[in-house]
Parts: structure tokens; C-alpha cells; sequence
């Protein structure tokens, strides 16, 4: 039997594969998890990542009870990072119990941060949360655990303690640099190589590589703004990997694994660009032979870093990505009088990078979504129509690499529409967390969504009139996904 300090397990939106596709199960987990695992490892704590749906997709049988009872392990961690995982997490925490019952059992991640207090008090089988930024505060837990030492000042922790009392430890640990972790140590990964290929495969995404912490901007519904990492993190401010950091993480996943590209997770925006273009160049400086996806989280996006980006990745597997959610001026005004005072996608603008696109030879994926605040019945026919004309513009044809795409959406925990959502015209259906798991436990999954779940009524449109424009906008969009997918 195969022995180990801790695992730490990413768990599946479903418990039981057969009630969802592929897709809905969502294989990719948070990019920490890989920080933490190595960090455990250099400091000798033995450690393997399971990913369960990765398991359960390489394995129509596959049970995580079976698997369970062939290792030994004091410690399991459970990622809880996005919400749509609650059930999942929850159903996982259970099983490890009945497994291993005196196992401690820790969740992390943005989700767990924010809902510690209702896990501790309402789920017997979680023992402990590490809030906020995790891999010191986590490192510090297992190491006084497996020596049986107090876990009383251990950062960033809420815990059962003996009396089973909860207690709650302040959030002090905020990482000052994030070059003492590596994101890149997939040997870690049970089926680390199989990893790699379905994240593509399945998830239509490069292998994530952790670029930078922390956002300067406040989206809506994005529960990794500045403000809601003030609330889940304390975080004040934006830290970037240094560039050699990331080449250094690069050059490991390529060498080793032969991974076809990366998805950063941070996106471009003009306070950024600086960073981007010493990043670049020292990826065609070292010669690396991958694609990339990038995000555009705001505009412009100069010709200049279209060029770079073209030079640095091989286009034909590379894609920039931007997310205006609707066009209409009015919506976007609103928003910026409401939270974000930078949320500026002029449709020119969206244009131009339509043109750079055709222009580069890279893909470009537009983002709406049906049901954002403020939009009306009339902004929503507007940005339908926005969306037909690149569908009978651009989707006869590979020649142009320019897709839309659309999907349901949830109000994330702690982000502005979640904290306040009468000013965005929204009512939440549901906010606690076991809602949340109940939500989850009931959903359906359809093929080749990420999301069936919305937990909010829009004042201008209902939940079906969001489901039936969803699907709408999805028929439409076909065309184009399929020529441009790469």
C-alpha cells in the first residue's frame, strides 16, 4: 500500500459521472494547488494531487472510495476554489471520512474562504479551511499535524478544535512574491500526462500557469476583483512573477511533458503591458516552441503586442480572448457608475481586434453573456445581432479565426453583484452556502456548457428567457466555434 503525508484531491461538479458530459465535470483545477503540492514536497512532506474527474473520464468505473482504501494518508486537502464545485467538495469530504476517518480533511480556495464559518458549523465531515492564500499558511498546518503539535496560530486557518468548537484564526499571511513557488510540478499529478492532453481535448484550454496575483479591476459578477480580494485574501495590491520565474515553469512542463502551450492566468490590460512585453521576449529569447491563450481584460490592445505575440507563440495554436459581456454603451456606462469606473469595450475597439485577428492569423473569442445587469430585452437584440454578423461574416469560413461565444453565468461569491446586488438590478435565489451545495446536487449538465446553474432573477429578463437567448446565441455561434477551434 502506497503511503503519503497528504493528498490533495480536485473535486468533480458531480459526484456521479453518468449525470454529466465530459465537460460539465470540469477538469481543470486551481493553479495553486500545484504551488502547494511543491512546496510540500520540498519540504519533505510527501504528497500526490488526484483529479478525480480526470479519473472519472479516463475511467467510467472509477471509484474514489476503491482508490481510497489502496493508500495510506494523515492529511487530505480539497480544492474548493469556484462554487460550481460545492457539491462535488462536499460529497468527496464524506467519502474520505468513511474511508479514513481519523484523516484530517482541509478545504482552501476563494469559495471556501468565503463560506468558512457555514462549512465548519453545518459539515461534520470538513475539519478545517485554510482562507485566502494558502500554500504557507497549509504547509504550516501539515507540518504541525503530522508532529502533533497546536494548530492554534497556524494563519489564515478556521478549525475544529477538540471540543469541537469552531475557531477562527485571523487572515495575516498575504504572499509578498510569488517566486518561492513553482506552478509547473505535474509529476505530482496522479495521470499528470493524460492531464494535459484532455485539458485540451475537453476544456478547449492550455495548460494554466499562474502569472500574477490579485486584479485592479471590479467585473460584476468576477469574484477575483480588487475588492472581493480584499475580502477573501486581504490582498491590496497586484504581485507579478518575476519573467524568468514563469520561463523557468515553462521550460519545465515543455521539456518534460512536451505540453503543446499555456492559458496565463493574468490578463493584459494597459497597466500590464510592460510586464508582457519583457515576458515575450524572453520566451524568444529561450527559443520555446508553444502556443498561448491570453486574456484582454481591458482595451485597447495595441498593434505593437498583437506583433510580439504573434513572433513569441505559434499562432496556429494560440488565441486572445476578451470578455465585454454586452456592447451596448449604456450597460457599460452603468457599470462603471456602479463598481468598475474602467469598464470601457467601445464596439470600434472590438473591431480593431477583429481586424488584428484576421490580420495575426490568431483566434479571437468574444465573450457575451446573456442576463448581465442593466441589459434589457433591447441591448440583448442589439448584441444578437452583433453576433449574427460575425456568424455570417466569419463562420463559413477557417480563413478567419473569430468565434463568439456565450454562457449562463453564476454571481460569484463575494464579488460586487454578489455583495450588493440591488444596485445591479439583480435578486440573488440563493447565498448560503448549503443553497449553494443544493443547487449543485440538483443541477442539470448540459453538453458543452460550463454552467447550468443561475442563482439570481435579472429585473429585465427571466430565467427561461436567459435559458432560450442562451441556447439561441450558442445555435448561432456553432459555425464559428468549429472553424476556429484549433
Amino acid at each position: 500500500m502506497k503511503s503519503y503525508d497528504v493528498i490533495l484531491i480536485h473535486p468533480s461538479r458531480v459526484f456521479d459521472k453518468k449525470r454529466a458530459p465530459n465537460r460539465s465535470l470540469f477538469l481543470l483545477f486551481p493553479m495553486g494547488l500545484l504551488a502547494i503540492a511543491d512546496l510540500l514536497d520540498r519540504e519533505g512532506i510527501s504528497v500526490k494531487i488526484i483529479n478525480y474527474p480526470l479519473e472519472q473520464i479516463l475511467n467510467k468505473n472509477f471509484s474514489l472510495e476503491t482508490f481510497l482504501r489502496t493508500i495510506d494518508f494523515k492529511i487530505c486537502g480539497i480544492a474548493l476554489h469556484w462554487a460550481l464545485h460545492s457539491y462535488g467538495a462536499m460529497e468527496i469530504a464524506k467519502t474520505v471520512k468513511k474511508v479514513n476517518p481519523n484523516a484530517k480533511v482541509i478545504l482552501g480556495g476563494f469559495s471556501a474562504t468565503y463560506f468558512h464559518d457555514e462549512i465548519l458549523k453545518y459539515f461534520k465531515s470538513i475539519d478545517g479551511v485554510i482562507k485566502g492564500e494558502g500554500e504557507v499558511p497549509f504547509l504550516e498546518y501539515c507540518r504541525n499535524t503530522l508532529k502533533n503539535q497546536s494548530i492554534d496560530s497556524v494563519p489564515n486557518l478556521s478549525y475544529k478544535n477538540s471540543s469541537n468548537h469552531v475557531r477562527i484564526n485571523p487572515i495575516t499571511y498575504i504572499a509578498k512574491t510569488l517566486d518561492e513557488l513553482s506552478f509547473s510540478n505535474i509529476s505530482l499529478l496522479h495521470n499528470a500526462k493524460r492531464y494535459l492532453a484532455l485539458g485540451v481535448d475537453i476544456m478547449r484550454m492550455q495548460f494554466p500557469l499562474s502569472i500574477a496575483r490579485g486584479c485592479p479591476y471590479n467585473c460584476p459578477y468576477c469574484g477575483g476583483g480588487q475588492r472581493s480580494q480584499l475580502i477573501l485574501t486581504k490582498r491590496e495590491s497586484v504581485v507579478f512573477r518575476s519573467p524568468e520565474k514563469v520561463v523557468e515553469d515553462l521550460q519545465c512542463i515543455n521539456d518534460a511533458y512536451k505540453a503543446e502551450g499555456v492559458f496565463f492566468g493574468h490578463g493584459s490590460y494597459p497597466g500590464s503591458l510592460k510586464y508582457w512585453k519583457a515576458l515575450f521576449s524572453l520566451i524568444q529569447k529561450e527559443k520555446l516552441d508553444l502556443g498561448a491563450d491570453l486574456e484582454i481584460w481591458r482595451l485597447p490592445l495595441n498593434k505593437e503586442m498583437w506583433n510580439l505575440y504573434q513572433k513569441t507563440f505559434v499562432p496556429e495554436i494560440s488565441s486572445i480572448s476578451v470578455c465585454p459581456r454586452s456592447l451596448s454603451p449604456r450597460v457599460q456606462r452603468k457599470i462603471r457608475e456602479t463598481c468598475d469606473p474602467s469598464y470601457y469595450f467601445p464596439r470600434n475597439q472590438i473591431e480593431k481586434l477583429i481586424k488584428n485577428a484576421i490580420l495575426h492569423q490568431i483566434v479571437l473569442r468574444i465573450w457575451f453573456t446573456v442576463g448581465f445587469p442593466f441589459q434589457t430585452r433591447m441591448d440583448l437584440l442589439k448584441d444578437y445581432y452583433f453576433v449574427l454578423k460575425q456568424a455570417l461574416k466569419y463562420g463559413n469560413s477557417k480563413k478567419f479565426p473569430i468565434t463568439v461565444l456565450n454562457d449562463l453565468v453564476t454571481v460569484i461569491p463575494a464579488s460586487p453583484a454578489f455583495e450588493n446586488p440591488e444596485r445591479f438590478d439583480i435578486s440573488l435565489t440563493f447565498k448560503s452556502f448549503r443553497q449553494t451545495v443544493e443547487m449543485y446536487k440538483r443541477a442539470k449538465f448540459v453538453i458543452g456548457g460550463w454552467n447550468s446553474v443561475i442563482n439570481y432573477e435579472n429585473k429585465f429578463l427571466s430565467n427561461i428567457e436567459m435559458r432560450v437567448w442562451n441556447r439561441i446565441f450558442n445555435m448561432t455561434e456553432i459555425p464559428m466555434f468549429i472553424n476556429s477551434t484549433h
